[in-house]
């Protein structure tokens, strides 16, 4: 008997750690949604001042030109770096 009034104590434990992670889970799912309806909202002002002031747009197209090329480099030297190490590894 009293292995069976431990074992629905810890049935109790979990099911009441599984209701904290689930509450927790709610309560960030709730915070991104706030997150992703402010994000929308400064898109919106951010659109309204680039089509305002036109030197702006093509800054924010250099920038985001720039960063790809960031990011072509940066993949680059991954995929090396990986190829060197399986070259090393096997050869």
């Amino acid at each position: 008997m009293q292995h069976l009034m431990r074992e629905r104590h810890h049935i109790n434990n979990s099911l009441d750690a599984s209701a904290a992670v689930i509450n927790q889970a709610s309560e960030i799912h709730s915070d991104l949604r706030t997150q992703g309806m402010s994000l929308r909202g400064v898109q919106g002002t951010i659109l309204r001042i680039t089509s305002n002031i036109p030197g702006l747009n093509r800054l924010v197209e250099n920038i985001r030109r720039r960063r790809s090329r960031d990011d072509m480099v940066v993949s680059g030297v991954i995929a090396a770096c990986i190829l060197f190490t399986l070259w090393y590894v096997f050869g």
